[in-house]
């Protein structure tokens, strides 16, 4: 606590010292007209090229690089900038406040080529971000949470997509996000915009506000910025939207009648079939589905459940209307819960201050402070339908003595009754994360020689989470008070340590009837909090030391060392397994040094020759030596031929990494139950649960990549206007570190039922090391290099700048296109029997499923800007292509649909989809440094495929309305 007090303290007292510094130089150093609020005019030497360390103007790296700038942000009215990048068709927003799902943490993560957010490296202006570790989710472990990173001081957002570990470091598998701050902004400028969908949900308010000054007679520049944000999300149940009343699920029929296929898609389908709000007998026999329901006078009585079409064999199961309307009108509730998307406040602060101490050196401090609270939903109780066993209500139970009649009471089997009970009554728990950032970056930079620049920077950063979750049973209070009896006339709990522990009874049946002291023994809430800190430290030195008669060459070498540790502290019934809901296991501070060291180099290899106007050739190496996991060698290769003006080809090949983070190394491993089932006819189960493991792994190494670019940018010469782009890629991820359960592993390591001897293999021991007859005397069920991720694409990109003067009209057209073709995307760790060379994931879509998720074959964004005078309007269209729900299902119109087989579905199919956003906007004033804007996105209001249980693709919010004012002064 005394270090993040600590810490904070340091960034509000330079922000302080920034503020401080002479407010009189916004005066002194306005801008002149036509350019209020900016001093954006670069010199050469401030030319960053992201896909590379190396700044030298005119060069254009092999790499592709996407650049989203601050027009492209408040042309769509983005208040995150995560859903500016999602706006490219390369990334994959699975993990959004916007993706909806069960839990969502309301973390916005980069996730480019899918392949997961912690290959893809994010940082700002060049330096790394501290990870961020919430106590008992995984989805965001050792990940950068955008929301953390303020839109207003945003200049350009950089993505580069392709492989470059060599140039900065781990991590960087798919690519990297470097944010350029705007620091040499002069003015001040500020926002403040209102939002909600057509539903009346999901208000959103946001505003900004940015300062910039030079100071110092010029040699010192301040900017500070910061934004608000405050959304207030979606209900716990989605009934507000048609399709969502509609309650779409898959769901797979068991004992199906001949022809109907394994798995359904069909409306209805998201309510409990072998669970109700009141409780519904389960127990074979004559009372079975009987539910229990208020009666007259406050009573309970029972009624007869309207069964589903699974007839009480699925947890969620399809109803007709008017099953669901009988069932309701007798006072049963079994609608599961399904929010759209978590609330969320934001508060971030950011700025720079740097001072030219003289000609030659520049210091300058960086920092930065994030609070981002989400409040989200997390599950009710299920006890019988999908979470657990049903619950146990002894036969002597007072309170069932109540709701029987006699004639029922009799019918009760000695064991007692098992009850499927949902919890509506009680509401979901209410999980609150609340992160924390703080990070300082400072340094000094500096030139000598004719051409030689260099510079040195420390960066500290901290992420701090604290967790909540409310409204959670404590799973053994709960069942002592749930086993209530009757004692000389009063109705206590059957356990006596219980009740001198405080234990009040409860009754469930019908509704639930709880007393104060009841509900303060069976609820609470669990707690955790989770630490990562990061100490950073490098430096850099680049120069041309000499010149061929092509050209310059330009070498660039540096070093960093790097520390990073995280610490995971969770209540005690949380680290036991014994909430409904927890907050995980608690990890003692842990941590790893890492020392690197690279060199890169441009080569031009060849100048205003016949068949080239310039070749150049840029070529990087990095050595990393992980405390935790040894050394590794990246290396990057690429060639750059422009043969004409205008037309250029660029190609790269390069071998990248991801080291493990600390949480995949250090989680602490807890022995598994149920023992896995063995495949093989004849062999003993394995009867001992000792070798039996499932979490972290210290032996972890770093994942290996290789990716090969191709492409070709060309700007015509008859038309300079338009700017096209097309690239290849291709990455192999070997050694990738994955989990999965034991039975997984078994299943992985057994085709078919037979030893296949891969990877998968190497987690499990055999009696006498014999795999053909050995009983299995353990298997590890812990994270692991063993899994294997292709995939293949073309990214496209065209970009055309018309002034209308040339056709006798007034204003400017502007047009950009991007899109993304994924020819395929593989993983081995959907091998199995059914698929022994694994399910290519590309053209699938479909969130109600699990396993590994998957692309779209063709992602398309088209944007159309049109400006005359201060007016300006645009459209953003953007297409997802068809695309099946499940590509390891066969619907009746694919080759190799069986209805008998688990691998059918009545409908695979999603159609393509196009939705359509339209933005308005008026500038005024002297310079245009007032506007009022209008957008909306989903003009359409087109729903998403169902079922949406959540998506990365799909919009879930329907029609959404945004207006706001700026200025700049």
């Amino acid at each position: 606590m005394a270090q993040r007090a600590s810490a904070r303290r340091l960034a509000w007292l330079i922000g302080a010292a920034a503020v401080s510094l002479p407010v009189a130089a916004l005066a002194q150093t306005a801008p002149a007209s036509g350019t209020a609020g900016q001093d954006n005019t670069p010199s050469a030497s401030d030319i960053v090229v992201t896909a590379t360390r190396i700044a030298r103007d005119g060069y254009t790296a092999p790499t592709p690089t996407t650049v989203i700038g601050q027009e492209f942000i408040q042309q769509r009215a983005t208040v995150n900038i995560g859903d500016a990048l999602n706006a490219v068709p390369a990334f994959r927003a699975a993990v959004s406040p916007n993706a909806g799902g069960l839990g969502n943490t309301g973390a916005f993560l980069a996730d480019l080529r899918g392949l997961g957010p912690i290959r893809t490296l994010v940082l700002l202006d060049r330096g790394r971000m501290p990870q961020t570790m919430v106590p008992g989710v995984t989805t965001t472990a050792g990940t950068t949470d955008l929301n953390t990173i303020p839109t207003v001081l945003i200049k350009n957002s950089d993505v580069v997509t392709g492989g470059a570990s060599a140039a900065y470091g781990s991590d960087a598998i798919a690519g990297v996000i470097n944010f350029q701050i705007d620091d040499r902004f002069v003015g001040l400028k500020g926002s403040a915009q209102y939002g909600e969908t057509r539903y009346g949900d999901a208000k959103n308010k946001f505003a900004t506000l940015a300062y910039g000054a030079k100071f110092a007679d010029g040699r010192g520049h301040i900017v500070v910025g910061g934004e608000y944000n405050d959304d207030g999300g979606t209900a716990a149940y989605n009934t507000a939207r048609a399709w969502g009343r509609d309650a779409w699920n898959n769901a797979t029929i068991t004992n199906r009648p001949t022809g109907t296929p394994n798995t359904i898609l069909a409306p209805y389908g998201n309510y409990f079939g072998t669970a109700t709000s009141g409780g519904l007998i389960l127990t074979p026999g004559a009372l079975q589905g009987l539910a229990f329901v208020p009666g007259a006078n406050g009573g309970v009585t029972t009624t007869t459940f309207n069964r589903g079409l699974s007839n009480m064999t699925a947890s969620l199961d399809f109803f007709t209307p008017s099953s669901l309307a009988a069932n309701a009108a007798a006072g049963i509730n079994n609608l599961n819960t399904q929010q759209l998307r978590p609330a969320q406040t934001r508060y971030n602060a950011m700025g720079k201050v740097s001072f030219d101490v003289n000609d030659n050196l520049t210091a300058y401090v960086e920092p930065l402070y994030s609070n981002v609270k989400t409040t989200g939903i997390l599950i009710i109780r299920r006890d019988g339908a999908g979470a657990g066993p049903g619950l146990t209500i002894a036969k002597d139970n007072a309170y069932l003595a109540q709701a029987l009649t006699p004639a029922q009471l009799a019918l009760v089997p000695a064991g007692g009754l098992s009850i499927g009970y949902s919890g509506q009554g009680f509401g979901p728990s209410v999980r609150t994360i609340q992160n924390e950032l703080v990070r300082v970056q400072t340094g000094l930079k500096g030139r000598f020689g004719t051409n030689w620049k260099w510079d040195v920077s420390y960066l500290f950063g901290q992420n701090t989470s604290h967790v909540t979750i409310a409204n959670t049973f404590n799973s053994a209070n709960f069942r002592n008070a749930l086993d209530a009896v009757n004692v000389g006339g009063q109705i206590v709990c059957r356990n006596a340590a219980a009740v001198a522990a405080g234990c009040a009874p409860i009754n469930i049946l019908g509704s639930p009837n709880v007393s104060a002291a009841a509900a303060g023994y069976i609820l609470g809430t669990a707690t955790g909090s989770g630490k990562t800190v990061l100490h950073d430290v490098a430096a850099n030195l680049q120069g041309e030391p000499f010149s061929t008669w092509a050209g310059p060459v330009s070498v660039g070498v540096g070093a960093e060392y790097r520390k990073e540790s995280v610490r995971l502290v969770t209540d005690a019934l949380s680290q036991a397994s014994g909430w409904l809901s927890g907050t995980g296991s608690s990890l003692p501070t842990v941590s790893q040094n890492v020392k690197e060291a690279y060199v890169e180099t441009i080569v031009p290899l060849a100048r205003d020759m016949p068949f080239a106007k310039k070749i150049e050739f840029n070529g990087a190496a990095r050595i990393t030596d992980y405390s935790t996991s040894g050394s590794v060698t990246t290396w990057k290769a690429g060639l750059t031929w422009e043969v004409v003006d205008g037309l250029m080809f660029r190609a790269t090949r390069s071998r990248d990494i991801r080291a493990p983070n600390l949480i995949e190394l250090y989680t602490p491993q807890t022995q598994s139950l149920p023992l896995p089932t063995d495949p093989r006819s004849g062999v003993a189960r394995p009867t001992n649960n000792a070798g039996f493991i499932v979490g972290g792994n210290p032996n972890l190494k770093p994942e290996t990549s290789t990716t090969q670019t191709v492409g070709v940018t060309w700007r015509p010469s008859f038309f300079h206007k338009l700017n096209l782009s097309a690239d290849y890629y291709n990455i192999r991820i070997e050694g990738a570190i994955t989990s999965t359960s034991t039975q997984g592993v078994v299943n992985n390591c057994f085709i078919g039922g037979s030893y296949t001897g891969n990877s998968w293999c190497s987690l499990i021991s055999f009696a006498n090391n014999d795999p053909v007859a050995g009983q299995m005397t353990g298997v590890q069920g812990v994270t692991a290099n063993v899994a294997v991720f292709r995939t293949k694409g073309l990214d496209f990109q065209a970009t055309y700048r018309q002034p209308m003067e040339e056709f006798g009209l007034k204003g400017r057209l502007t047009v950009n296109m991007l899109a993304t073709h994924v020819m395929s995307f593989w993983s081995s760790t959907d091998i199995s029997t059914l698929f022994p060379n694994g399910i290519d994931r590309a053209g699938q879509t479909g969130a109600a499923f699990g396993g590994p998720a998957g692309l779209p074959k063709w992602l398309v964004n088209t944007t159309l800007d049109y400006e005359v005078g201060g007016f300006g309007i645009n459209g953003n269209i953007r297409y997802v292509s068809p695309s099946h729900q499940n590509n390891g299902l066969f619907g009746p119109d694919q080759a190799g649909y069986n209805p008998a087989l688990s691998t059918s579905i009545s409908n695979n199919n999603i159609p393509a989809v196009a939705y359509v956003d339209l933005g308005l906007r008026y500038s005024f004033g002297p310079d245009g440094r007032y506007m009022v804007y209008f957008n909306v996105a989903n003009l359409l209001d087109k729903d998403p495929p169902l079922p949406a249980n959540g998506s990365a693709y799909y919009d879930l919010m329907g029609r959404t309305y945004k207006g706001g004012v700026r200025f700049r002064f």
